[in-house]
């Protein structure tokens, strides 16, 4: 019997792995629309709709998943950018083949 706790133990401390984010480019338009123009942008953002705004951001909110997912801004900014917008890191266009794994 206690083996089997054990490993009923072991199933449920294994980590599911993290789910990828699914978009599409209108979803990331329209949620672009109501970021506010004001305050810092962090290092990675995306141009949408000729506004700069946080490519993390944008994109949690266009797919509709909370801001505690763990997808990082690099991830995002490269999803954007399999989307067609243009992604940069500190204000510099940084081309796709260019963008982190």
């Amino acid at each position: 019997m206690p083996e089997q706790r054990r490993t009923e133990r072991r199933r449920v401390e294994r980590r599911v792995p993290r789910p990828r984010i699914s978009t599409t480019r209108e979803a990331v338009s329209n949620a672009a629309k109501s970021f506010p123009a004001s305050g810092p942008l962090p290092n990675w953002t995306a141009i949408v709709g000729g506004r700069e705004v946080p490519a993390r951001a944008v994109l949690l909110k266009a797919a509709k998943v909370a801001q505690s997912n763990p997808t990082d801004s690099e991830e995002a900014a490269v999803i954007l950018s399999n989307l067609g917008f243009e992604v940069r890191f500190k204000g510099t266009t940084i081309p796709s083949e260019d963008l982190p794994d």
